[in-house]
C-alpha cells in the first residue's frame, strides 16, 4: 500500500464523525422552523377517534356483563399479585367491540397488563353505534374491606367503579 492510499485513507476515517455531525446538525436545524410553525401538537388521534372527546362512565350499562367478566378475568392476577390498589381505564368502543384499552395505576406492569386484556376482551352490546371513549376504575380490593359488599354477600375481591 502507498504511502499517499494510507493517509488518503486515514483522513476519510477521521472525517466521518465529522461528516455525521454536520449532517445531523443541518437536518436538525432545517426541521426547527418547521416544527415552531406547526401549532396542531395539542390533538392526539388514537385509530381515528380525537382524545377530547367526553368520556363516557355508563359502563354498567353499556357492557352488561363487565362485572363477571372482570371478576372471572381477573381472579387470577389478584391471587398473583396481591396487591390492593386501582387501575384507572379508558377505552374505546367501536359498534359494541372494544378496540383500544389505556391503563394506569400504581400497581403492577403485569396487573395492567391483564387488565389491558380483559378489558379487551369485553362485549358491549348497549353501547351507542359508532366510537364512544369509556372511562372506569377497576379496584383489587381487600377481601376484609367493606368496599363494594352487600349485607349477608361474600366480599368481592375485584370490585368495579365507575367514574363520575
Amino acid at each position: 500500500m502507498s504511502l499517499l492510499s494510507h493517509r488518503a485513507r486515514r483522513a476519510s476515517e477521521r472525517a466521518r464523525p465529522l461528516a455525521s455531525l454536520t449532517s445531523a446538525a443541518a437536518l436538525i436545524l432545517g426541521a426547527a422552523p418547521v416544527l415552531a410553525q406547526s401549532s396542531d401538537f395539542g390533538r392526539v388521534e388514537i385509530s381515528g377517534l380525537p382524545v377530547e372527546l367526553p368520556a363516557r362512565h355508563d359502563v354498567l350499562s353499556s357492557c352488561t356483563q363487565v362485572e363477571p367478566w372482570l371478576q372471572q378475568e381477573l381472579t387470577h392476577t389478584w391471587w398473583r399479585e396481591r396487591e390492593y390498589g386501582s387501575v384507572d381505564v379508558r377505552f374505546v368502543v367501536t359498534n359494541g367491540k372494544v378496540t383500544a384499552v389505556n391503563t394506569r395505576s400504581g400497581l403492577s406492569f403485569r396487573a395492567m397488563r391483564d387488565v389491558r386484556r380483559a378489558v379487551g376482551g369485553l362485549e358491549c352490546p348497549g353501547a351507542r353505534d359508532g366510537t364512544s371513549l369509556y372511562r372506569m376504575q377497576v379496584i383489587f380490593a381487600d377481601p376484609d374491606s367493606s368496599l363494594g359488599a352487600t349485607p349477608g354477600a361474600a366480599r368481592p375481591r375485584i370490585a368495579l367503579v365507575e367514574m363520575r
